[in-house]
């Protein structure tokens, strides 16, 4: 009976071992290499950390998993009519994982918007926002990891 009881435990103890994984190198190939200050690299490896220990269980032993940051794009609208204007700058980041010899992309994009009465934005630009690039950086993280 306890032969029995453990060959049918087998396949679910099998299926709970986990892939262990560890991000190994993040960086840039994108043109855009430094946003205002700030690396753009600054906080990826902890953003991705926590989203792959969802999934899987982090090691220093585990596979390497190194993160492209392929894309960084700002495109930017604006309109102003009279004293009353509006902008809108959206953050674009495309991220690459390199899993294993696989690559996997994660695409994601945050905005910004700013209304504007009777005040000129500085050089028409909108302030640098680091909720900005953070938002769209794990959105492009989640969407890569989700591929795994």
């Amino acid at each position: 009976m306890k032969y029995i009881l453990l060959f049918l435990l087998f396949p679910f103890v099998a299926q709970a071992q986990q892939t262990c994984v560890k991000v190994d190198t993040v960086y840039v190939t994108a043109k855009l290499k430094q946003l205002s200050t700030r690396d753009v690299r600054f906080g990826i490896k902890q953003t991705a950390d926590e989203l792959l220990s969802e999934k899987y269980c982090l090691s220093d032993a585990g596979e390497p998993i190194a993160i492209e940051i392929s894309y960084i794009g700002m495109p930017s609208s604006s309109l102003r009519f009279g004293g009353v204007g509006t902008a809108t700058q959206t953050t674009e980041i495309g991220i690459k994982l390199h899993f294993m010899g696989n690559v996997l992309e994660g695409k994601g994009a945050s905005s910004t918007d700013v209304r504007t009465v009777m005040i000129e934005l500085q050089d028409g630009k909108i302030p640098f926002s680091k909720m900005t690039i953070s938002n769209a950086i794990k959105q492009a993280l989640q969407e890569a990891i989700s591929k795994l």
